[in-house]
């Protein structure tokens, strides 16, 4: 079924619905910061997501800790488009992912800063949703690191 395809973890993220993705096991996972996600994830790491937005960009996080924002966000995805694999994703599996995909910690902490910049400055719904009118490229207004 074409619909079933769709909705798989190995089709690429639409960056003009605001999907950010990252390249792991061979195929792509979808990130989605819901509500539910950044809260997820800011209990989990202790810190809220402006501190991980600066931590982040400074590439100060721990490779835990960016599993865990990462594998909050793509549970998010995989709970919106009834994906049982990506809802049910581990944060230690994410992260042995991460050390091992194609340009590592590195390119995915890139993704990662985006997600978060784009988060903390307002370019997301409370579902996960690009904002229309966001531009992927910028970062501009995020809070300055210390």
């Amino acid at each position: 079924m074409a619909d079933e395809a769709d909705t798989s973890t190995d089709r690429p993220g639409v960056t003009e619905r605001g999907e950010l993705s990252l390249a792991l096991d061979g195929g792509e996972m979808v990130l989605r910061p819901t509500y539910e996600a950044i809260e997820g994830f800011e209990q989990t790491t202790g810190k809220g997501i402006i501190q991980l937005a600066q931590e982040s960009i400074n590439s100060r996080l721990k490779l835990g800790e960016i599993a865990q924002i990462a594998c909050e966000c793509i549970r998010a995805w995989g709970r919106e488009v009834d994906d049982k694999g990506a809802a049910g994703a581990n944060p230690k599996r994410i992260a042995s992912l991460i050390q091992e995909s194609e340009g590592g910690l590195l390119m995915v902490n890139k993704t990662i800063s985006v997600m978060l910049s784009l988060a903390v400055t307002g370019n997301y719904t409370a579902m996960g949703e690009m904002k229309a009118g966001t531009a992927m490229t910028t970062t501009s207004g995020l809070p300055a690191g210390n």
